[in-house]
């Protein structure tokens, strides 16, 4: 809280009724904030406290006994309470000298009356001036929200809003961003700064200045790291809700810019289009990149298709989506373009670091947004195909039409977990390329025909056998014990398949194609039951 808003231990000396208290021990703790006033009477405390409690007693609990009064005075300081006032001469009549020792190695104030006092007047008194403070915390939270949203609507907020937090709390203000520069608003010294900067990133402060951090987020992801300083207090409460108002407000503050930013850049979405046509030189994609992003150094690209029956270019979610991506690939070392194509966006990552892990970051940028879009359950039954990796920014219309080409095949095998990467579907390439030209089901006709019909006449599973066989490479106890059947009935179904295929079925060349066969006979069949 503000100072205006919080009650200390040493504001609540200055009452009334502790006109005539002393503080015989724990000065250091003075400064403690006082959250709420309870008589206690008891030893063990267990669980009844949260903290920041000033206790009142009379000793009743533990009299004479030091030992247990030793224990009542750990458990408070462990619970965290603001300190301990005793009234002296019913019960107790001294304070032992390690409780003393105790509460001056913890700050921790011990208040004594050394006349008897009325604990109903003090509560009552402290309980108003708490209520009083809480009211003046909630007015003074509710004027600097009402700034933060003027602030808002002014063009370029973000300084003015961390000059607000930095007035504000007069204590200093870190803003470190994702992408951009370090903001630090301080009266410290240039030098200072900069050891205060040096000391963030080594996650060293926390040794010689009370920090208090939060990060800046939007669609869940953490865009920037905002932290407050302070040399002479702990961070308070009131403090802290500032600190989490202000990077409420810099979260939306950054939604609305990239959101703005995404809108200007659908409309560029025609020049977009023509460069994943192949219309445009190289020249012309990397003049055009440059006026984009000047700083930007292209190493190669690629092209990821988001595809889902749910899409409209219209809505506002689609918006929201891109800075999603773009948000989450730019972490992971790729410059964004996009295009809305029906049903289905248009990725294009332009590679800013090494070639050699992009796979990788791929795959963790994918993970990251389907965690989201889970989370949000914005877009159901959503597919992702990424296209070959091109060197040549030119021929992006290569790594387009493999992305295309890898959301057909996950839509034939919708059953089976493909991969979303075009160069991980391995022999399903040339499938789909055989099922365009219309050559499968001849191909398959022409190895697994005999064995086809034999199964349709006879209720019979030589097909399955025949699979699982070359699938556990000609192992016959391997494959029964997969089928669940005795070795003298899979003998039978290999003296069939023999007699069906011939005996050189497992030959290298005729094993290929039948294997070929199989695969596509699976593909078909996935794409039949949709």
């Amino acid at each position: 809280m503000s100072a205006d808003s919080i009650v200390t231990v040493q504001e609540i000396l200055n009452n009334r009724n502790f006109k005539h208290a002393e503080v015989i021990a724990g000065r250091g703790g003075l400064y403690r904030t006082v959250k709420w006033v309870h008589v206690m009477e008891i030893t063990r405390i267990e669980k009844l406290l949260n903290g920041g409690e000033l206790i009142l007693s009379t000793g009743i609990g533990w009299k004479e006994n030091h030992e247990f009064f030793l224990t009542f005075f750990k458990q408070l300081i462990d619970s965290k309470a603001a300190g301990l006032c005793l009234e002296l001469g019913t019960y107790i009549h001294s304070i032992p000298e390690n409780i003393l020792e105790l509460a001056n190695a913890n700050n921790f104030p011990l208040i004594i009356f050394k006349d008897k006092v009325r604990f109903v007047d003090i509560t009552q008194d402290i309980h108003t001036l708490l209520i009083k403070k809480h009211y003046q915390m909630i007015s003074d939270l509710e004027t600097y929200s009402h700034q933060l949203n003027q602030l808002l609507l002014t063009s370029a907020p973000e300084k003015s809003i961390l000059q607000l937090l930095h007035e504000h709390l007069k204590i200093s203000v870190v803003l470190i961003p994702n992408q951009g520069k370090i903001q630090i608003l301080s009266k410290s010294s240039p030098k200072e700064k900069d050891q205060i900067l040096e000391l963030l990133r080594e996650n060293k402060l926390q040794s010689c200045m009370n920090i208090a951090h939060q990060s800046i987020q939007a669609l869940n992801q953490k865009l920037a790291d905002l932290y407050i300083l302070s040399e002479s207090h702990l961070i308070t409460e009131y403090e802290s809700l500032i600190l989490d108002r202000t990077a409420t407000a810099l979260a939306q503050n950054t939604l609305r810019d990239l959101y703005v930013e995404e809108r200007r850049k659908a409309k560029e979405t025609e020049w977009i289009q023509k460069w994943l046509e192949g219309s445009h030189s190289e020249e012309q994609i990397k003049r055009y990149l440059l006026d984009m992003e000047p700083a930007l150094k292209a190493n190669g690209c690629l092209v990821l298709l988001l595809k889902s029956n749910q899409m409209d270019e219209g809505n506002s979610a689609i918006t929201l989506l891109k800075i999603l991506f773009r948000s989450i690939f730019q972490a992971q070392g790729f410059y964004m373009l996009s295009a809305f194509q029906r049903n289905q966006i248009a990725f294009i990552l332009v590679n800013e670091r090494k070639s050699s892990d992009w796979k990788q970051r791929i795959q963790t940028g994918i993970n990251q947004i389907q965690k989201t879009m889970m989370e949000n359950q914005q877009f159901d039954q959503t597919k992702i195909g990424v296209g070959r990796y091109i060197n040549n920014l030119k021929e992006i219309k290569k790594s387009y039409n493999t992305a295309q080409e890898t959301l057909i095949i996950q839509e034939k095998m919708q059953n089976n977990c493909l991969s979303y990467f075009y160069e991980d579907l391995y022999i399903y390439r040339l499938i789909s390329i055989a099922d365009q030209q219309g050559a499968l089901d001849d191909f398959i006709q022409d190895y697994l025909g005999p064995v086809f019909q034999y199964d349709q006449h006879n209720n019979g599973k030589l097909i399955e056998t025949l699979s699982t066989y070359l699938k556990c490479n000609g192992s016959k106890k391997e494959t029964a014990a997969n089928l669940f059947i005795v070795r003298q009935t899979l003998y039978q179904r290999l003296e069939k398949l023999n007699e069906l295929l011939g005996e050189d079925f497992m030959e290298s060349t005729k094993r290929q194609a039948i294997e070929f066969a199989i695969t596509a006979y699976e593909y078909i069949s996935s794409s039949k039951l949709d």
